[in-house]
């Protein structure tokens, strides 16, 4: 996960370098120090549940990013920041009722991962009912439904190839 993380890193710097700060820029890294194990059993703790493997890999690694795409993705955010959706952003779980009772108990058991204070998240939704493994959204207010993924790998490896794409794009129309 740290190569795509690096990769990822780059791209984003490339494509919008006046986001990042000197160092991040000299160490080709927008991640954040990575989380302590305490933090991480700590969040644990507070959310009642044991994170997915990939997550807590993700955290040990980096504990959040900064914005990742200009105005679209806010970037991941820190352990400590993390929180049920119900709690972080309360009035969703009501803005969906007409989806469905599913989808609506698949937001309850959602856990906001990116974007607390932004309108594009990430949500990882704790196994329940039928459920038996973790799953895990890309959800915006401005694209309906939700964009499944499979773990976090597979998503920044996704956001890493957009990434890319911006670029050669920038680089076609020069």
């Amino acid at each position: 996960m740290k190569q795509i993380l690096s990769q990822l890193s780059i791209n984003a710097i490339a494509l919008s370098p006046d986001l990042y700060a000197a160092d991040q820029k000299a160490n080709a890294w927008i991640g954040h120090p990575p989380a302590s194990q305490e933090s991480i059993s700590q969040a644990e703790e507070k959310l009642g549940i044991n994170l997915p493997h990939d997550v807590k890999e993700f955290y040990s690694i980096c504990n959040g990013t900064s914005e990742i795409l200009s105005h679209t993705f806010s970037g991941f955010d820190a352990i400590e920041h993390i929180d049920w959706l119900k709690n972080a952003i309360p009035d969703t779980l009501v803005n969906y009722e007409g989806m469905g009772e599913t989808y609506v108990q698949d937001l309850a058991n959602s856990i906001v991962i990116a974007g607390v204070n932004h309108v594009h998240n990430i949500l990882i939704i704790q196994p329940y009912g039928n459920n038996k493994n973790w799953r895990y959204w890309e959800f915006a207010h401005y694209i309906p439904g939700e964009n499944e993924f499979k773990g976090i790998q597979k998503y920044l490896e996704r956001i890493n190839n957009f990434l890319e794409d911006q670029i050669k794009n920038q680089t076609n129309t020069i």
